[in-house]
């Protein structure tokens, strides 16, 4: 079937117009959902009745916010689409008998569905009693046949007494229950279709209308679809790692939000990565042109602002798991499907997520990945040591919040950032007590300056610091101790006469002048220490902080 889009038809409909009968808006439902980062794309499904020949068919649509470019259509069955548009139509005042038959109608099924709730209840009570003569019979009989045997009659009658009641009850119990589900249905059905009605004043009706011309009489399947608002899905992690270190199963989450003022019921829902477009252009770069800032005439001495934008994603809470007998069950998959532009998640079965504030949490994957652990200290900065761990990720790991989990208690949780593929990302699993680093000051002392050699008025002052490491394991361990010497940013500081002993693994760690990376491989009850020694020259008047 083709897909036609609103605009460029608009004469066709002006023309076509006065062929066709007055439409009538189609029963449909969400079939399914599309979610991206910022919107999503909802398509409906209705069966419809057609005649042959031209019919204006509408599907409405329940959004707040719909992107009217996007409409689309299919519609399976004999004859072809002629147009399709958006279109929103003011709410004509309902007629108050309507309102009335609908309330009384209402009200109807809501008494019926309390008379078959306490039927049940009395049903359940009268079940709890004969549960209640079971357990009595229990202990009761045992004691009765040391004195007095009963009789052979009188125990099967018994026993088919209560035979048949159970199964009454169990029957009955099961067909209020089915004539319960479907007085529930036609009540959420009446109270839609009477909210419908009920709209104030000044409020449309929002509607996709497709113009079909019918090869014959027929009912078709229609599906509709558009971009609404209001929906969005961001990506949380749980990273749960064994106490026995074998690696690190990291299970990614949808956090879904959905306030498009419509419930998605039953919904096939996919999320996707892609990035939606605002825009169909590539960009045109400008020319490089470097030159020296001029301050504007009015604005000297003021200082520019700037916006700060902050990467919000909602937290949830991931609850632990008691540890039972039985193997714990794994989190379900989404199916993956890649794209050229991105990847997709589609949910094995369709889910419900209402229209509200709350968010849904629904995994997506879960996957094995290899770890390296090793404990890291950065004693300039805190006294503990902590136990790291090292993994790489993918193409499919975005940005978000990672919950983590060691041993099967949650230890805290961080934050996961845009990572390019095979890219490693590190998480702290927690202080480790059996690894000690200290870190002290071996010597602070200014030397004498000599007129000539050294500025009047300028401080010359020698520091060195002792970084104390002791491994209290039964095994071996791989600490890596980070740790930095001044930088100077201005020619009345100088840093000079650097000693590093033992000589670092890495200099300017991560491209930060001045942080250095020691990795020591410790093995039980052994203990090392590193040295750090700088003199370090400034004004005497202006002595710099953090020294």
């Amino acid at each position: 079937m083709k897909k036609i889009l609103t605009r460029g038809i608009v004469p066709v409909l002006v023309l076509l117009a006065h062929s066709f009968s007055a439409a009538e808006t189609a029963p449909s439902r969400i079939t399914e959902v599309t979610l991206f980062s910022s919107q999503a794309l909802v398509t409906r499904t209705a069966e419809v009745p057609v005649t042959a020949g031209p019919n204006e068919i509408q599907v409405s649509v329940g959004a707040f916010q719909v992107d009217p470019d996007s409409v689309t259509a299919k519609v399976f069955g004999e004859g072809r689409i002629l147009a399709v548009q958006y279109r929103e139509v003011p709410v004509a005042r309902t007629p108050q008998d309507k309102v009335r038959d609908l309330e009384d109608r209402l009200g109807e099924h809501r008494w019926r569905e309390r008379a078959l709730q306490d039927e049940k209840a009395v049903l359940e009570r009268q079940e709890t009693f004969l549960n209640s003569v079971v357990r009595f019979a229990e202990t009761q009989v045992p004691q009765d046949m040391k004195t007095n045997f009963p009789g052979t009659e009188s125990l099967q009658g018994t026993l088919e007494f209560l035979g048949s009641r159970f199964e009454s009850l169990a029957k009955r119990k099961e067909a209020l229950d089915r004539e319960m589900e479907g007085l529930h249905k036609e009540i959420k059905a009446l109270e839609e279709e009477l909210a419908m009605i009920r709209r104030p004043a000044g409020k449309v009706e929002k509607f996709i209308e497709i113009l079909f011309q019918g090869d014959k009489d027929q009912t078709v399947r229609v599906e509709a679809g558009c971009v609404v608002g209001n929906a969005y899905w961001r990506p949380l992690y749980r990273a749960s790692v064994p106490l026995s270190l074998d690696g690190v199963d990291l299970t990614m989450f949808s956090s879904i939000l959905q306030k498009t003022g419509e419930d998605w019921n039953q919904a096939d829902l996919v999320v996707s990565n892609v990035i939606p477009l605002k825009g169909v252009t590539v960009p045109e770069p400008d020319s490089w042109v470097l030159d020296i800032m001029r301050p504007l005439a009015g604005l000297e001495g003021k200082m520019p602002s700037s916006d700060r934008a902050r990467a919000a994603a909602p937290m949830a809470l991931l609850k632990e798991e008691e540890e039972k007998a039985a193997p714990e069950a794994a989190f379900a998959e989404a199916a993956r499907t890649e794209l050229p532009l991105s990847f997709e998640y589609r949910f094995p079965r369709p889910v419900d997520i209402p229209s509200r504030e709350k968010e849904t949490l629904l995994p997506l994957f879960t996957r094995n990945v290899d770890g390296a652990f090793f404990d890291l200290a950065v004693p300039r900065l805190s006294p503990l040591t902590f136990l790291v761990c090292r993994a790489k990720g993918d193409g499919e790991i975005l940005a978000g919040p990672l919950n983590v989990y060691f041993g099967g208690r949650y230890v805290g949780k961080t934050y996961l950032g845009e990572k390019k593929p095979g890219e490693a990302f590190d998480f702290n699993l927690g202080a480790d007590r059996e690894v000690k680093v200290t870190r002290t000051k071996a010597i602070d002392k200014v030397r004498e300056t000599y007129f000539g050699r050294v500025e009047r008025g300028t401080v010359v002052r020698e520091m060195g610091y002792v970084i104390g490491v002791e491994n209290l394991k039964k095994k071996e361990v791989t600490l890596r101790v980070l740790d930095a010497v001044p930088v100077s940013r201005t020619d009345r500081i100088e840093v000079k006469d650097v000693k590093l002993l033992p000589e670092p693994d890495e200099r300017n760690y991560r491209d930060k002048e001045g942080v250095h990376l020691w990795t020591l491989d410790l093995k039980p009850g052994e203990t090392r220490e590193i040295s750090i020694a700088f003199v370090v020259t400034y004004p005497r008047e202006t002595p710099p902080p953090g020294l």
